[in-house]
């Protein structure tokens, strides 16, 4: 009996345990990332220069599914032959990412992500010296001219996620553009579409380079 009962006492420690062990192997953590778009920086030394600086905010609200908020600001100016041209303004696009990279582990927070962005640009462009070329009426000279306008349109999106250090993440992006409205100003095409690129092109690439922290809260 009392070998019985011996067998009986450690088969119940043994799987009070062996669950605490594997719970702490599969916790996950959640929390809010915050991420900062280093690869703004790399167009400061660009032809012309473009100013500006991007953040983003993501949450995994549920196994693999991250809403994704991001916003930021840029600017450039330029002289095209006598003429001179400026634009600038801020932008922000809402969205998810889906992590299609298979969990076998939950404490583990990889990510290779297939998401979808609607996105949108309030900015101003103006122009010194511009001529606009008609070959009925003649060539117009527009000594300065300015406009403020609103520009939005769709990405499609690719990227990566990598955990370096508890918490910190390095990852990057290649965004496929689709522009809604080319024809947001009819007499001056903007060249630069804040968080877009340029506004000659109906359709275009972009990559982006982050770094992210995610905030600890929550631990299950």
């Amino acid at each position: 009996m009392r070998s019985i009962s011996g067998y009986i006492f450690k088969a119940a420690l043994l799987l009070m345990v062996v669950p605490s062990a594997g719970g702490q192997d599969t916790l996950r953590i959640y929390g809010p990332r915050i991420g900062l778009d280093v690869a703004r920086f790399v167009h400061y030394f660009t032809d012309p220069a473009e100013k500006g600086a991007g953040l983003s905010l993501d949450f995994e609200i549920c196994p693999n599914l991250f809403p994704v908020f991001e916003a930021g600001y840029s600017s450039m100016s330029d002289a095209i032959d006598q003429a001179r041209y400026a634009s600038g303004g801020s932008y922000a696009r809402l969205g998810f990412d889906y992590n299609v990279l298979p969990l076998k582990d939950r404490s583990v927070h990889h990510s290779i992500t297939a998401g979808l962005r609607y996105a949108g640009s309030l900015f101003s462009h103006s122009a010194e010296n511009i001529t606009i070329p008609d070959d009925y009426w003649g060539d117009l000279v527009i000594d300065s001219y300015e406009n403020s306008l609103k520009g939005h349109w769709l990405e499609l999106v690719g990227g990566v996620q990598a955990e370096v250090l508890p918490n910190l993440f390095l990852g990057w992006s290649v965004r496929y553009k689709i522009l809604l409205n080319p024809g947001m100003d009819p007499r001056v095409t903007p060249l630069l579409i804040p968080g877009y690129g340029r506004g000659t092109e109906e359709r275009g690439f972009g990559i982006t380079y982050s770094i992210a922290y995610k905030i600890p809260l929550v631990k299950r």
